[in-house]
């Protein structure tokens, strides 16, 4: 008859002694405070990327915004104009360099047109293919890529589609008073009030900074705001509020410096108020005003 072992004896010993339940705790405790240690690390890496993302977002978004704008200051059209006294430059400097304004000169399509026959600078009659969208008054400017004058309209005759103005009181630019826009290379154009843009930063929240565009937030927590201006050689204009030295303006530095949205333990309170910062610079050429 076969003989049956008992369960007791097939199982081994019942329980496990403190030394074996000791190590096993022991080697629990490491793996849990080895995971614990790799998810705080995890989480801290992905708030400081999100922090760094929002920072760099927010100096890239202000960056491409001014960029745009000072690609576009001065004018699209009549490049020899730029040259005629009173012309609004392409940089208006504020005193303080924490403040940029951006000017640009367009003009009405709808208005433009060609002279039908040469115009010497002392005629007082402008014959043009047409006069729609001309009225006493406006400010036009004629040129042939090479000279420019500034004229206002004193008189529209739609039926000899002429534009009388008083040569005496236009503005020229360099040129022989004798000196004749030819027909078949001149344009006349009908000016537009000019456009500003003004960038500055509004400080009146406490907890964020914002750069504006003519008063209206569009980037927060930009820390600090700063524009230089350099002249066709390269070099630095010292005083660019000063008169005439806006339109030897070529070039515009943008210095922004971004604090990051949250805290940062690692950063000294006094330092940035404890945030996180991030600079970004850089140089635009301005496209409409020579090299």
């Amino acid at each position: 008859m076969k003989t049956r072992t008992p369960l007791k004896q097939r199982l081994g010993p019942a329980g496990v002694s403190l030394v074996e339940l000791l190590i096993v705790m022991a080697i629990v405790g490491m793996i849990a405070t080895g995971m614990y240690s790799l998810f705080t690390a995890t989480l801290e890496t992905y708030s400081d990327q999100a922090v760094n993302g929002r920072m760099l977002q927010n100096a890239t978004t202000a960056m491409k915004q001014i960029t745009q704008d000072l690609r576009g200051a001065g004018t699209f059209w009549a490049p020899a104009c730029t040259g005629v006294a009173g012309w609004p430059t392409a940089i208006r400097s504020d005193s303080t360099t924490n403040i940029l304004n951006i000017v640009t000169q367009l003009d009405d399509p709808t208005a433009r047109t060609e002279l039908t026959s040469s115009q010497a600078r002392t005629n007082a009659t402008i014959s043009v293919a047409s006069v729609a969208g001309w009225s006493n008054g406006n400010v036009g400017y004629l040129t042939d890529g090479v000279q420019c004058a500034m004229f206002t309209v004193t008189g529209v005759d739609a039926g000899a589609k002429t534009l009388t103005h008083v040569p005496g009181n236009d503005v020229y630019t360099t040129g022989s008073s004798a000196y004749t826009y030819p027909a078949a290379t001149s344009m006349v154009y009908r000016a537009l009030p000019s456009q500003t843009i003004t960038y500055d930063r509004d400080t009146s929240d406490p907890n964020i900074t914002w750069l504006r565009r003519n008063n209206r937030r569009f980037a927060p927590d930009i820390q600090s705001l700063g524009f230089g201006y350099l002249d066709g050689s390269g070099n630095t204009v010292p005083n660019p509020a000063a008169a005439g030295a806006a339109i030897t303006i070529r070039a515009v530095t943008v210095n922004l410096l971004v604090r990051g949205d949250t805290l940062d333990p690692s950063v000294h309170p006094n330092v940035s108020g404890g945030h996180r910062t991030q600079r970004l610079t850089s140089t635009v050429q301005l496209r409409n005003f020579g090299s």
